[in-house]
């Protein structure tokens, strides 16, 4: 019995390894599963936002370096698993005694081990929980960070088109104060008009070169190093969301939830340890004594002496522990409740003003520019009137853009804040 418990003891508690980690949670992420085949056949030349979440997870400084927690649990608890040696007293020989020694065999080894491992193990799924819910942040964090550079490459064409617009709207004023239509006044204004354009195309070249270097970095990629070719088709469907249920799966799955669960579990095992792990008892075969020539093996007990204390300040602390452990878990829960109806109101709040845009607005503005045309054509108004009607729509074109960026980000906060929980009716369409 005793040789089969201490091959039981020995025996090696399952771990996860980081890539196997990384593995979970691109399975977990609905969106990846739903994109996966689609960009698997896309473009080469073409990095899409799934290869680029992909990239972030395995290649991300940051998160390599936040992974190693998990080779460092997973050593707690082989440590934890590992029964303690026995010790040896071995005493020069003495008359008719040659042999003195004396094995030490710390017994509580075997009896305490299943709740050192039983705490370790709490500790190494809190730890994985952990860094699933940091890396669900990374994917949010390298969606938002995709999608900035491809904004800022629309943003620059977009006030491309707006200079070009602004310019040729100078000229015309000019012109027309020379024929004497209009005041020098408008024409300063038009043409400041044209030299604001042109300072904001200047600083959208430099926004499209930190949004690019900023993905590069998010990537684990160094300056130089690559040259992206972004994909366009990045935007998500404004979908309906039972928010009810959704939550109410998030709230029960969340990683950084159940590592808080995890931690209440460890917390509770302390508890435990700290009852008993003080006492030192060990079973002592003693060959230290008798004038026998020869290996006399005495059984002894040593024990420590509850005389002074019984170990209560560490239960104490184990106790406060818990509490603390149980007092987290709810907060978390709170924080995740917040971070769940924040990131809805957000994406409603950007659905409504997309839907608006694309169902009123745009199709008034364009409705405005066919009225203008038309009236030119037939004499009524000048051409500036025109150009003026399609400036308004070019404004509109560059708050769509902005816009998307909003969209994508309360988009992939609310993903990121119900990860692990169904999320079919966010998966992004392909425009």
């Amino acid at each position: 019995m005793s040789i089969a418990l201490l091959l039981a003891a020995c025996q090696t508690p399952q771990t996860l390894r980081p890539a196997q980690l990384v593995d979970n949670i691109v399975a977990a992420d609905s969106t990846l599963q739903a994109n996966r085949g689609q960009d698997q056949a896309s473009n080469t030349t073409t990095l899409s936002e799934y290869e680029a979440v992909l990239l972030a997870l395995k290649q991300n400084p940051a998160f390599k370096s936040q992974l190693s927690e998990l080779d460092m649990a997973n050593a707690d608890v082989q440590q934890a698993n590992q029964i303690a040696n026995p010790s040896l007293f071995y005493a020069f020989s003495a008359a008719n005694k040659p042999y003195r020694y004396a094995i030490d065999f710390p017994i509580e080894a075997i009896f305490l081990r299943p709740i050192r491992v039983k705490q370790m193990q709490a500790q190494a799924q809190s730890t994985q929980y952990q860094l699933m819910q940091s890396g669900f942040t990374l994917i949010r964090d390298t969606r938002l960070a995709y999608a900035q550079a491809v904004i800022a490459n629309e943003k620059r064409d977009r006030l491309k088109q707006a200079l070009q617009l602004n310019q040729t709207i100078a000229e015309l004023t000019h012109t027309r104060e020379q024929l004497g239509d209009i005041s020098a006044q408008e024409t300063l204004l038009s043409q400041n008009e044209a030299l604001l354009a042109a300072r904001d195309l200047q600083a959208a070249d430099i926004d499209v070169q930190l949004a690019h270097t900023q993905l590069m970095h998010m990537l684990g990629w160094m300056e130089g190093e690559k040259t992206l070719s972004l994909s366009t088709q990045l935007l998500p469907a404004c979908s309906a969301v039972d928010i009810a249920q959704l939550k109410a799966t998030a709230l029960s799955s969340r990683p950084d939830i159940l590592a808080a669960k995890a931690n209440m579990a460890a917390a509770k095992a302390k508890q435990q340890l700290n009852t008993y792990n003080w006492l030192g008892t060990a079973v002592v075969a003693d060959a230290t004594s008798g004038q026998t020539n020869g290996h006399v093996l005495a059984p002894a007990i040593r024990t420590t002496l509850p005389v002074f204390n019984q170990n209560q300040g560490q239960r104490q602390r184990a106790d406060a522990e818990f509490e603390k452990a149980q007092h987290d878990a709810e907060a978390i829960k709170m924080k995740a409740s917040l971070e769940i109806n924040t990131a809805h109101l957000k994406y409603q709040r950007d659905c409504q003003e997309w839907q608006q845009l694309h169902s009123q607005l745009q199709p008034n503005a364009q409705q405005i520019i066919e009225y203008a045309e038309r009236a030119y054509h037939d004499g009524d108004i000048a051409y500036l009137t025109v150009l003026e009607s399609s400036k308004r729509y070019l404004s509109l074109q560059l708050r769509e853009a902005q816009l998307k960026a909003d969209l994508v980000s309360s988009w992939s906060d609310l993903m990121r804040s119900t990860s692990h929980a169904p999320a079919t009716s966010l998966i992004p369409y392909r425009k």
